[in-house]
């Protein structure tokens, strides 16, 4: 991987797959899966799945599936369903269904359907449907019709209908917040596994079987001592991006690890053992080959 002066657009275009365009004046358009660094006062349009960091007074225009990391005080305008990551000073508008993470003391003027989920101390207008995530410091103005879920007492939000996001204390609460689906005490969780049928760590959770966790610890950590599961195949994807098959696990509720605010993981939980018969599904979480659901267990 290079990283490669650009001055011109033909320099642009004729960027190397994996090589990093470094513009730092005049305008440009970053198109395809282009990776492109913007300093100083350039302009750059992103369209397709091109990937754009912007820097010091740089500005951005993001559109359809781009990726733009913003910092410093660099000004970004993302429409479609691009993706901005706005750190430092940097300004963000938001049009469309586009995805803004906001840090830092960034600000972001969120408009139409777009989604902004904002940490520290980052400042958020947000207008339209727009919808707003407040975590830490942030602070969100929003007019009528914004939903904004506050998650704890720290961010300030003004306005919109705001929905305060309590983080769940038990098993139950944790597949409710999830989306998992309970039946008689036993909840539907999932795992992602090789070929083999066996996790990341070598467990095998072949489908037909019941397993238990040799190292069980009682629920006294979050990580290890225990079997982890996820409550959905594309979720339990997150910690084996190797994996090529999906489980569907039945596990009680009574051999869960209760949740912790502090979990670094807590769309993760851990449990003692898998109650009923493992089987195969989909991304989607539906039973391969069409097969039914066992012993009344629901597919949520």
């Amino acid at each position: 991987m290079a990283r490669v002066e650009i001055a011109t657009q033909a320099e642009l275009d004729a960027l190397k797959s994996g090589d990093i365009g470094i513009v730092r004046v005049g305008t440009f358009l970053a198109r395809g899966s282009s990776h492109v660094v913007a300093w100083g006062s350039s302009h750059v349009e992103a369209w397709g799945s091109s990937h754009v960091e912007a820097w010091g007074s740089s500005h951005v225009v993001a559109r359809e599936r781009s990726h733009v990391v913003a910092q410093e005080r660099s000004h970004v305008v993302a429409r479609g369903s691009s993706h901005v990551e706005a750190w430092g000073s940097s300004h963000v508008e938001a049009w469309g269904s586009s995805h803004v993470v906001a840090r830092g003391s960034s600000h972001v003027v969120a408009r139409e359907r777009s989604h902004v989920v904002a940490w520290e101390s980052s400042h958020v207008v947000a207008w339209e449907s727009s919808h707003v995530v407040a975590q830490e410091r942030s602070h969100v103005v929003a007019s009528q019709y914004v939903a904004v879920h506050r998650h704890g007492a720290a961010p300030v939000v003004v306005g919109g209908v705001v929905i305060d996001v309590k983080p769940p204390v038990n098993a139950i609460e944790w597949a409710a917040f999830y989306g998992a689906r309970i039946t008689n005490g036993t909840v539907l969780v999932y795992k992602a596994v090789r070929d083999d049928y066996r996790s990341a760590h070598g467990f095998p959770y072949r489908p037909g079987t019941t397993v238990e966790a040799p190292d069980w610890d009682g629920g006294l950590a979050e990580c290890g001592g225990g079997l982890h599961f996820s409550p959905s195949p594309l979720a339990a994807l997150e910690f084996d991006d190797a994996a090529t098959r999906f489980v569907a696990c039945p596990v009680s509720l009574d051999d869960i690890r209760p949740p912790d605010e502090r979990d670094a993981y807590p769309h993760k939980i851990k449990a003692r053992r898998v109650v009923g018969p493992i089987f195969e599904v989909d991304r989607s979480g539906v039973p391969v080959n069409g097969r039914a659901e066992r012993e009344g267990e629901k597919r949520p």
